[in-house]
């Protein structure tokens, strides 16, 4: 007898049963029905995606959804986990979810879809412990698939999740999910080779100087500028100009504590750009250790960086002189 490969719809279709099968006892027959309805709706908006893997995109809110029923989430946050990124991802309005669902889960989705979309701390601040543990959680399911991104984001979403996603967990009670986000993200910051270019190291060294606290959310988004950017040469370039803008990036961020900290790192920085000596001796050590780097995985980038990296360095300190008021630099006597 032959078979066949089964189809997406046969997929989606066995999802569904597992998913009720998992609920505990408590759950009511009202709630159960609530949960299916969910899911069909979210199968029926993610027709045709496909998440990176290859697998259908609905296997991702099932899974984030498996994971809010171990966690003791209640049948409402189920609900959000299998709707998360309708909004976001399908077209479907607020105003459909909520003739759908009602208020409840459709603000929880909003205030997922408002995590996602926004990068500061005043949106994770904004949002209620149901949200907050829906993003942890979501984390979670793409950390234990993240193999199937490039390993420049795999080093930036495992630092990320190490610095504040499994923190937040942790937080909020969901004690196995911050120590299974941990594990993973160490296991593979551990695993990645670790000449991988310029971009990563670039950017991790610049975001050292931010808060801690919107430090995941701003590389979040550089994530997303870097994936715009396909060319190699041009993805080094937009991470030089990042790490070059830090420093004024950080002091802007840090400005409701000036009289403290901020105003030490911005003494600081007009000791060490008040001369060309203090200036350019740190970052000729920098732009060394960067072609040492990238040589050992291609020579061609090494000299690359070689090229392009010096007059970035310099247009920076320039731009950084002026933004202070420092002019030109002290020459010695």
């Amino acid at each position: 007898m032959t078979g066949r490969e089964p189809s997406a719809g046969d997929v989606r279709a066995g999802l569904v049963e597992p998913l009720l099968a998992r609920l505990p006892a408590e759950f009511t027959a009202a709630e159960r029905g609530r949960i299916r309805r969910a899911y069909e709706f979210a199968a029926r908006r993610h027709v045709g995606q496909v998440r990176k893997s290859g697998d259908p995109y609905i296997t991702h809110p099932v899974a984030v959804a498996e994971i809010a029923i171990d966690a003791g989430l209640d049948c409402a946050t189920v609900c959000a986990a299998l709707l998360h990124d309708v909004i976001e991802d399908t077209g479907c309005d607020a105003a459909q979810l909520r003739a759908e669902f009602g208020e409840e889960i459709t603000t929880l989705v909003q205030s997922m879809t408002e995590l996602d979309r926004r990068h500061d701390q005043a949106a994770i601040d904004a949002a209620d412990d149901r949200s907050l543990a829906l993003k942890v959680i979501d984390r979670l399911h793409n950390m234990r698939t993240i193999q199937h991104l490039d390993q420049e984001k795999q080093r930036l979403k495992s630092q990320q999740t190490l610095d504040v996603m499994a923190p937040l967990a942790g937080r909020l009670g969901l004690r196995d999910v911050a120590d299974e986000l941990e594990s993973i993200a160490r296991a593979r910051l551990t695993h990645l080779p670790g000449d991988t270019g310029a971009t990563y190291q670039v950017l991790a060294f610049g975001a050292l100087l931010l808060p801690v606290a919107v430090r995941a959310s701003y590389l979040d988004e550089w994530l997303g500028e870097l994936d715009v950017l396909r060319d190699r040469r041009a993805r080094t370039r937009f991470a030089l100009r990042l790490a070059i803008s830090m420093p004024a990036l950080a002091l802007t961020l840090r400005r409701p504590t000036r009289h403290t900290l901020t105003g030490c790192l911005l003494t600081f920085l007009r000791w060490i750009l008040r001369t060309d000596l203090r200036t350019w001796t740190p970052l000729t050590v920098l732009l060394g250790w960067m072609i040492v780097e990238t040589a050992r995985n291609s020579l061609g980038d090494a000299v690359v960086i070689l090229i392009t990296v010096p007059p970035v360095l310099h247009a920076g300190v320039t731009r950084l002189r002026a933004k202070l008021g420092l002019g030109q630099p002290d020459k010695p006597i």
